[in-house]
């Protein structure tokens, strides 16, 4: 598949998670809909962010490595993408429980970090040992 055709896809599931985001904040009411309405916020909120910041993550890459570059790292935009969207929308959960402090947020920032340097040494691993086949 090309680059232009995942971001359109990629597109289109943004702005249906934003249109169901949006449709949740107008018409649920929190208080009333207990754990289902607050769980729904969230979801739609993280599928949203996911989206938004994959095309975002995928801009930097075009720009700084080209389209050909873009397209052979979709898969590290949309795994950094969804580390960045879990970290948005634990800091929105935070918030909601209030529970937001600079401490709690700061080591939810260190454990996205520690989960993408895993990740990143884990596949250079991988890589090194295919490579020694």
């Amino acid at each position: 598949m090309s680059l232009s055709a995942y971001l359109w896809g990629i597109r289109l599931f943004t702005l249906l998670s934003f249109s169901a985001w949006t449709a949740i904040i107008f018409s649920v009411d929190p208080r009333q809909a207990g754990v289902a309405g607050v769980s729904l916020f969230f979801v739609s909120l993280f599928a949203a962010l996911t989206g938004i910041l994959t095309l975002g993550v995928t801009w930097f890459y075009r720009k700084g490595l080209g389209d050909e570059g873009a397209a052979h790292n979709l898969g590290i935009a949309f795994r950094q993408a969804v580390l960045l969207g879990i970290f948005m929308t634990l800091i929105a959960f935070f918030q909601y429980e209030r529970i937001f402090v600079w401490w709690v947020v700061l080591l939810t920032f260190a454990a996205i970090l520690l989960v993408e340097f895993s990740f990143r040494q884990f596949l250079a691993h991988d890589t090194q040992e295919s490579e020694i086949r």
